[in-house]
Protein backbone atom coordinates (compact mmCIF):
# COMPACT_ATOMS: atom_id res chain seq x y z
CA UNK A 1 0.00 0.00 0.00
CA UNK A 2 1.45 3.34 -1.05
CA UNK A 3 1.19 6.41 1.27
CA UNK A 4 -1.27 8.08 -1.20
CA UNK A 5 -3.45 5.21 -0.63
CA UNK A 6 -2.85 5.07 2.91
CA UNK A 7 -3.69 8.94 3.39
CA UNK A 8 -6.41 9.46 0.57
CA UNK A 9 -9.29 9.50 2.82
CA UNK A 10 -8.03 11.61 5.11
CA UNK A 11 -6.60 14.19 2.42
CA UNK A 12 -8.85 13.91 -0.77
CA UNK A 13 -7.36 15.73 -3.56
CA UNK A 14 -4.48 17.15 -1.42
CA UNK A 15 -1.76 15.23 -3.15
CA UNK A 16 -0.38 18.52 -4.20
CA UNK A 17 -0.17 19.50 -0.48
CA UNK A 18 2.40 17.18 -0.25
CA UNK A 19 4.10 17.75 -3.62
CA UNK A 20 4.31 21.80 -2.68
CA UNK A 21 5.52 21.91 1.13
CA UNK A 22 6.82 18.78 1.91
CA UNK A 23 8.94 17.26 -0.91
CA UNK A 24 12.22 18.00 -0.16
CA UNK A 25 12.12 17.14 4.11
CA UNK A 26 8.65 15.23 4.30
CA UNK A 27 8.95 12.40 1.76
CA UNK A 28 12.89 11.81 2.68
CA UNK A 29 11.94 11.79 6.08
CA UNK A 30 9.76 8.49 5.22
CA UNK A 31 10.77 4.86 4.92
CA UNK A 32 9.06 1.82 3.54
CA UNK A 33 8.20 0.73 7.39
CA UNK A 34 6.98 4.53 8.99
CA UNK A 35 4.21 4.38 10.42
CA UNK A 36 1.19 6.59 9.33
CA UNK A 37 -0.96 7.97 12.56
CA UNK A 38 -4.01 10.18 12.08
CA UNK A 39 -5.40 12.46 15.35
CA UNK A 40 -8.70 14.29 14.29
CA UNK A 41 -10.51 15.49 18.04
CA UNK A 42 -13.23 16.52 15.56
CA UNK A 43 -14.05 13.15 14.03
CA UNK A 44 -17.01 11.19 15.51
CA UNK A 45 -15.13 8.10 15.99
CA UNK A 46 -12.33 9.71 17.42
CA UNK A 47 -10.65 8.34 20.62
CA UNK A 48 -7.50 7.22 22.18
CA UNK A 49 -9.10 3.91 23.91
CA UNK A 50 -8.98 1.24 21.47
CA UNK A 51 -8.03 3.07 17.97
CA UNK A 52 -4.77 2.46 16.77
CA UNK A 53 -4.65 5.66 14.76
CA UNK A 54 -3.87 4.03 11.60
CA UNK A 55 -6.51 4.09 10.04
CA UNK A 56 -8.30 7.78 8.60
CA UNK A 57 -11.67 6.70 9.79
CA UNK A 58 -10.37 5.94 13.47
CA UNK A 59 -8.10 8.42 14.38
CA UNK A 60 -6.68 9.41 17.81
CA UNK A 61 -8.60 12.09 19.74
CA UNK A 62 -4.80 13.72 20.72
CA UNK A 63 -1.33 14.16 19.72
CA UNK A 64 0.05 12.73 22.85
CA UNK A 65 -1.47 9.34 22.13
CA UNK A 66 -0.56 9.26 18.78
CA UNK A 67 2.98 10.25 19.97
CA UNK A 68 2.85 6.82 22.40
CA UNK A 69 2.62 4.93 18.99
CA UNK A 70 5.83 6.78 17.60
CA UNK A 71 9.54 4.77 17.17
CA UNK A 72 13.05 6.23 17.16
CA UNK A 73 14.46 6.99 13.98
CA UNK A 74 11.64 5.34 11.82
CA UNK A 75 10.16 8.12 10.23
CA UNK A 76 6.73 8.02 11.76
CA UNK A 77 4.71 10.69 10.68
CA UNK A 78 1.42 12.37 13.00
CA UNK A 79 -0.94 14.02 10.61
CA UNK A 80 -3.45 16.04 12.59
CA UNK A 81 -6.99 17.07 11.16
CA UNK A 82 -8.28 20.63 10.13
CA UNK A 83 -10.58 22.30 12.15
CA UNK A 84 -12.19 25.97 12.05
CA UNK A 85 -11.17 27.15 15.53
CA UNK A 86 -10.58 30.84 13.71
CA UNK A 87 -12.02 33.84 15.60
CA UNK A 88 -14.00 34.23 12.14
CA UNK A 89 -14.52 30.95 10.89
CA UNK A 90 -18.44 30.44 10.32
CA UNK A 91 -18.05 26.67 10.38
CA UNK A 92 -20.32 24.77 12.53
CA UNK A 93 -18.97 21.80 12.91
CA UNK A 94 -15.44 20.65 12.78
CA UNK A 95 -14.74 23.48 15.47
CA UNK A 96 -12.35 22.03 17.97
CA UNK A 97 -8.98 23.15 18.21
CA UNK A 98 -5.80 21.04 19.26
CA UNK A 99 -5.33 21.98 23.04
CA UNK A 100 -2.40 20.21 23.98
CA UNK A 101 0.96 20.59 26.11
CA UNK A 102 3.24 17.71 24.62
CA UNK A 103 6.93 16.83 24.81
CA UNK A 104 8.21 15.16 21.88
CA UNK A 105 10.92 12.49 22.43
CA UNK A 106 11.14 10.34 19.35
CA UNK A 107 13.92 11.06 17.35
CA UNK A 108 13.03 11.39 13.08
CA UNK A 109 8.89 11.70 13.66
CA UNK A 110 7.36 14.44 11.74
CA UNK A 111 4.09 16.06 12.92
CA UNK A 112 2.08 17.93 10.23
CA UNK A 113 -0.89 19.55 10.78
CA UNK A 114 -3.32 19.09 6.81
CA UNK A 115 -4.53 22.06 5.78
CA UNK A 116 -5.76 23.17 2.95
CA UNK A 117 -4.82 26.41 2.66
CA UNK A 118 -5.23 29.56 5.49
CA UNK A 119 -3.43 30.00 8.53
CA UNK A 120 -2.63 26.10 9.65
CA UNK A 121 -4.40 23.64 12.02
CA UNK A 122 -5.18 25.38 14.89
CA UNK A 123 -3.04 24.80 18.20
CA UNK A 124 -4.24 26.50 21.16
CA UNK A 125 -2.17 27.18 24.40
CA UNK A 126 -3.21 25.80 27.62
CA UNK A 127 -1.26 26.93 30.60
CA UNK A 128 -2.22 30.61 31.19
CA UNK A 129 0.13 33.47 32.08
CA UNK A 130 3.00 32.34 30.00
CA UNK A 131 3.93 29.41 31.44
CA UNK A 132 2.96 26.36 29.03
CA UNK A 133 4.87 25.20 26.02
CA UNK A 134 2.43 24.20 22.99
CA UNK A 135 5.39 21.08 21.73
CA UNK A 136 8.45 20.86 23.56
CA UNK A 137 11.12 19.23 21.45
CA UNK A 138 13.62 16.83 23.33
CA UNK A 139 14.40 14.82 20.30
CA UNK A 140 16.63 15.14 17.15
CA UNK A 141 15.46 15.39 13.80
CA UNK A 142 11.90 16.40 14.20
CA UNK A 143 9.63 17.98 11.81
CA UNK A 144 6.67 20.30 12.62
CA UNK A 145 4.64 22.17 9.62
CA UNK A 146 1.13 23.10 9.08
CA UNK A 147 0.02 24.66 12.56
CA UNK A 148 -1.66 28.30 13.44
CA UNK A 149 -0.62 28.78 17.29
CA UNK A 150 -3.04 30.87 18.67
CA UNK A 151 -6.01 31.25 21.11
CA UNK A 152 -7.09 29.64 23.95
CA UNK A 153 -5.33 29.86 27.47
CA UNK A 154 -3.03 33.48 26.02
CA UNK A 155 0.53 33.55 26.83
CA UNK A 156 3.49 30.73 26.80
CA UNK A 157 5.09 29.16 23.83
CA UNK A 158 4.06 27.85 20.96
CA UNK A 159 7.67 25.60 19.98
CA UNK A 160 10.43 25.17 22.38
CA UNK A 161 13.26 22.79 21.36
CA UNK A 162 15.40 22.35 23.88
CA UNK A 163 18.15 20.04 25.24
CA UNK A 164 16.44 18.33 28.64
CA UNK A 165 19.99 18.59 30.85
CA UNK A 166 21.44 15.03 30.13
CA UNK A 167 20.73 13.01 26.98
CA UNK A 168 18.17 14.17 24.66
CA UNK A 169 18.49 17.60 22.08
CA UNK A 170 16.48 19.44 20.47
CA UNK A 171 18.68 19.45 17.35
CA UNK A 172 18.18 18.91 13.95
CA UNK A 173 14.46 20.05 13.79
CA UNK A 174 12.67 21.52 11.09
CA UNK A 175 9.83 23.88 11.58
CA UNK A 176 8.04 25.07 8.93
CA UNK A 177 4.51 27.16 7.70
CA UNK A 178 3.58 27.82 10.66
CA UNK A 179 1.63 30.78 12.50
CA UNK A 180 1.60 32.12 15.71
CA UNK A 181 -0.38 35.03 16.72
CA UNK A 182 -0.92 38.06 19.87
CA UNK A 183 -1.83 35.10 22.16
CA UNK A 184 1.41 33.48 22.00
CA UNK A 185 4.76 35.04 24.35
CA UNK A 186 7.08 33.48 22.31
CA UNK A 187 6.82 31.88 19.41
CA UNK A 188 9.80 29.22 19.12
CA UNK A 189 12.75 29.07 22.07
CA UNK A 190 16.08 27.30 21.32
CA UNK A 191 18.06 25.74 24.02
CA UNK A 192 21.17 24.07 22.53
CA UNK A 193 19.79 23.69 19.49
CA UNK A 194 22.32 22.83 17.07
CA UNK A 195 21.33 22.31 13.10
CA UNK A 196 17.68 23.89 12.46
CA UNK A 197 15.72 25.31 10.08
CA UNK A 198 12.77 27.40 10.87
CA UNK A 199 11.28 28.49 7.25
CA UNK A 200 8.01 30.04 5.77
CA UNK A 201 6.64 30.41 9.32
CA UNK A 202 4.35 34.15 10.22
CA UNK A 203 4.67 35.61 13.67
CA UNK A 204 2.46 38.29 14.17
CA UNK A 205 2.54 40.19 17.29
CA UNK A 206 3.97 37.66 19.32
CA UNK A 207 4.51 39.62 22.80
CA UNK A 208 7.67 38.85 23.72
CA UNK A 209 9.81 37.44 20.63
CA UNK A 210 9.43 35.47 17.75
CA UNK A 211 12.16 33.59 17.52
CA UNK A 212 14.61 33.39 20.69
CA UNK A 213 17.58 31.87 22.59
CA UNK A 214 17.43 33.23 26.05
CA UNK A 215 20.96 34.37 27.36
CA UNK A 216 20.12 31.82 30.54
CA UNK A 217 20.33 28.95 28.22
CA UNK A 218 22.49 27.53 25.86
CA UNK A 219 23.68 28.94 22.67
CA UNK A 220 21.86 27.73 19.49
CA UNK A 221 24.10 27.43 16.77
CA UNK A 222 24.52 26.35 13.26
CA UNK A 223 20.81 27.73 12.12
CA UNK A 224 19.22 28.69 9.48
CA UNK A 225 16.44 30.85 9.63
CA UNK A 226 15.25 32.20 6.24
CA UNK A 227 12.01 33.62 4.30
CA UNK A 228 9.64 34.04 7.97
CA UNK A 229 7.15 37.57 8.41
CA UNK A 230 7.42 38.72 11.86
CA UNK A 231 4.97 41.78 12.19
CA UNK A 232 5.48 44.20 15.51
CA UNK A 233 6.91 41.26 17.84
CA UNK A 234 8.18 41.66 21.08
CA UNK A 235 7.42 45.69 20.84
CA UNK A 236 8.59 46.77 23.78
CA UNK A 237 9.70 43.47 25.20
CA UNK A 238 12.68 41.62 23.46
CA UNK A 239 11.96 41.72 19.29
CA UNK A 240 11.58 39.75 16.43
CA UNK A 241 15.10 37.25 16.01
CA UNK A 242 16.61 37.31 19.42
CA UNK A 243 19.73 35.06 19.25
CA UNK A 244 21.91 37.16 21.80
CA UNK A 245 25.07 34.84 22.63
CA UNK A 246 24.53 32.48 19.55
CA UNK A 247 27.18 31.57 16.65
CA UNK A 248 27.49 30.61 13.24
CA UNK A 249 23.88 30.88 12.29
CA UNK A 250 22.35 32.10 8.98
CA UNK A 251 19.43 34.36 8.70
CA UNK A 252 18.50 35.50 5.45
CA UNK A 253 15.16 36.66 3.69
CA UNK A 254 13.11 37.73 6.52
CA UNK A 255 10.44 40.34 6.38
CA UNK A 256 10.24 42.40 9.83
CA UNK A 257 7.95 45.34 10.39
CA UNK A 258 7.94 47.23 13.38
CA UNK A 259 5.96 50.06 13.46
CA UNK A 260 7.71 52.24 16.33
CA UNK A 261 11.04 52.00 14.01
CA UNK A 262 8.62 52.84 10.83
CA UNK A 263 7.36 55.77 12.63
CA UNK A 264 11.14 57.16 13.73
CA UNK A 265 10.39 56.38 17.24
CA UNK A 266 12.71 54.16 19.42
CA UNK A 267 12.85 50.24 19.00
CA UNK A 268 15.89 48.94 20.74
CA UNK A 269 17.05 45.21 19.75
CA UNK A 270 13.23 45.27 18.61
CA UNK A 271 14.39 43.77 14.79
CA UNK A 272 17.49 41.12 14.65
CA UNK A 273 19.97 40.78 17.78
CA UNK A 274 23.33 38.70 17.50
CA UNK A 275 25.02 40.48 20.35
CA UNK A 276 27.46 38.48 22.36
CA UNK A 277 27.62 36.27 19.83
CA UNK A 278 29.90 35.46 16.50
CA UNK A 279 30.28 34.34 13.24
CA UNK A 280 26.50 35.06 12.26
CA UNK A 281 25.66 35.87 8.54
CA UNK A 282 22.50 38.57 8.31
CA UNK A 283 21.97 39.10 4.75
CA UNK A 284 18.35 40.31 2.48
CA UNK A 285 16.73 40.64 5.30
CA UNK A 286 14.10 43.73 5.03
CA UNK A 287 13.66 46.28 7.63
CA UNK A 288 10.72 49.05 8.45
CA UNK A 289 13.39 51.69 9.51
CA UNK A 290 15.41 54.09 8.02
CA UNK A 291 19.17 53.61 7.22
CA UNK A 292 21.96 54.15 10.03
CA UNK A 293 22.52 57.88 11.20
CA UNK A 294 19.41 59.25 11.32
CA UNK A 295 18.15 59.09 14.81
CA UNK A 296 15.81 57.03 17.04
CA UNK A 297 14.40 53.63 15.49
CA UNK A 298 16.72 53.42 12.44
CA UNK A 299 18.96 50.15 11.75
CA UNK A 300 21.56 50.52 14.70
CA UNK A 301 18.74 51.13 17.16
CA UNK A 302 16.52 48.15 15.71
CA UNK A 303 19.29 45.76 15.53
CA UNK A 304 22.52 44.10 17.32
CA UNK A 305 25.55 42.66 16.07
CA UNK A 306 28.44 40.82 17.16
CA UNK A 307 31.81 42.54 15.48
CA UNK A 308 32.71 39.10 13.91
CA UNK A 309 29.10 38.63 12.90
CA UNK A 310 28.53 39.39 8.93
CA UNK A 311 25.52 41.29 8.08
CA UNK A 312 25.34 42.16 4.54
CA UNK A 313 23.04 43.79 1.99
CA UNK A 314 20.11 44.30 3.88
CA UNK A 315 16.92 46.79 2.92
CA UNK A 316 16.07 49.04 4.61
CA UNK A 317 13.61 52.14 3.79
CA UNK A 318 16.00 54.49 2.79
CA UNK A 319 18.22 51.87 0.83
CA UNK A 320 20.57 49.27 1.69
CA UNK A 321 22.22 48.70 5.11
CA UNK A 322 25.80 47.73 3.94
CA UNK A 323 27.69 47.32 7.93
CA UNK A 324 26.98 45.76 10.85
CA UNK A 325 24.72 47.80 13.42
CA UNK A 326 26.43 49.79 15.59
Amino acid sequence: MTMNDRTAGYMPGQDGVLGVKYTSTFAKSMMSDSRLLYVNPNHPDATDNGNTGQNPEQPFLTVAAALLQTRDNYGDVIFVGQNDSWTYGGGSTWQTPIAEEITVTTEGVSIIGVSPGGLGVYWNPVTAAGAGVCIAVNAMDVLISGFAFEGGAEGGTGIYAEWDGTTLFGENMVIKDCYFDSDMDIGIQLNFSWNCEISGCNFQECDSVGIYCDTADNGADYNRIHHNVCHDCGVGGIGAISLQGCSENHIWANSIFNGSAQGGGAATDEGIDTAGGGDNQVFDNYFSCANAGVGAGDYDDLNSASATDAWVANHVMTGLAITNPA
